[in-house]
């Protein structure tokens, strides 16, 4: 018998098949359209076709999310009891009702997620946020969740790289300063030189909070070609520390 046969992981895998969650509202909508028109049978195949592989896509991401979680329980290896001990600390401070919503809305956006690696990064912050020893806080879980929907693993490579010469920055206090922000820049892969692809991530990943973009040196020459520079901020690393794996950390 596997080591989570038992646990809460493989009840909800198990609840799953039976429940109706793998259908796509597009689905039901093309089902819905297939019934009533007159088409001619080949777009009524497609259709069927299509509803098919939409539920079968849904499945298979919902699988995804979960088996993730149950993975990074079992990988957690030595360290097993006392994570049990902080999944059943963290359940009594947590709302049943709110750790139900938080896997409900990960569920949701894993099946509507094309990319497998970021239905993984959904199921990693969903565990890290259940073994943390405080409450979930559902906003901040929903919005980390979002981005791990929109962001892609070129855009956190970059972002890792960042906190790798920023983030001890960030340890005892809740802004880096622009100075040293500024000056550690050029310790990334990106050194110095003016790279359109940088500026392009460093936009994106600003949009979603997890970096802000450096005001240049008062006696910066104006005409000057230069890269614009990127300050961490908390909650970038927020993030890179929830979608990172215990196995590997």
């Amino acid at each position: 018998m596997s080591q989570i046969d038992d646990n809460p992981i493989k009840r909800l895998q198990d609840q799953f098949k039976m429940e109706d969650l793998a259908t796509s509202p597009v689905t039901e909508a093309v089902v819905k359209i297939a019934e009533k028109l007159p088409l001619p049978d080949v777009l009524k195949k497609g259709a069927d076709f299509l509803a098919g592989h939409l539920s079968k896509q849904a499945e298979e991401r919902r699988n995804l999310l979960l088996q993730t979680v149950a993975e990074e329980t079992v990988k957690y290896g030595a360290e097993l009891d006392r994570l049990k001990k902080s999944v059943a600390e963290h359940a009594e401070r947590t709302k049943p009702e709110v750790m139900a919503e938080l896997l409900m809305d990960a569920t949701r956006k894993a099946q509507n997620t094309r990319a497998k690696d970021r239905v993984q990064r959904i199921g990693l912050i969903l565990f890290n946020t259940i073994v943390e020893p405080k409450a979930a806080d559902a906003d901040e879980v929903e919005e980390m969740m979002r981005v791990a929907t929109e962001v892609s693993d070129r855009e956190i490579y970059f972002l890792k790289e960042l906190v790798k010469i920023q983030g001890k920055l960030l340890e005892s206090r809740d802004h880096i300063p622009r100075y040293d922000a500024h000056s550690a820049w050029i310790n990334g892969f990106w050194g110095d030189r003016v790279v359109p692809e940088v500026d392009s991530v460093f936009q994106k990943l600003e949009s979603y909070g997890l970096v802000t973009r450096i005001a240049p040196p008062n006696n910066q020459n104006i005409m000057a070609d230069i890269q614009n520079r990127y300050a961490l901020l908390p909650k970038g690393v927020r993030f890179v520390n929830l979608i990172k794996s215990r196995a590997s950390s």
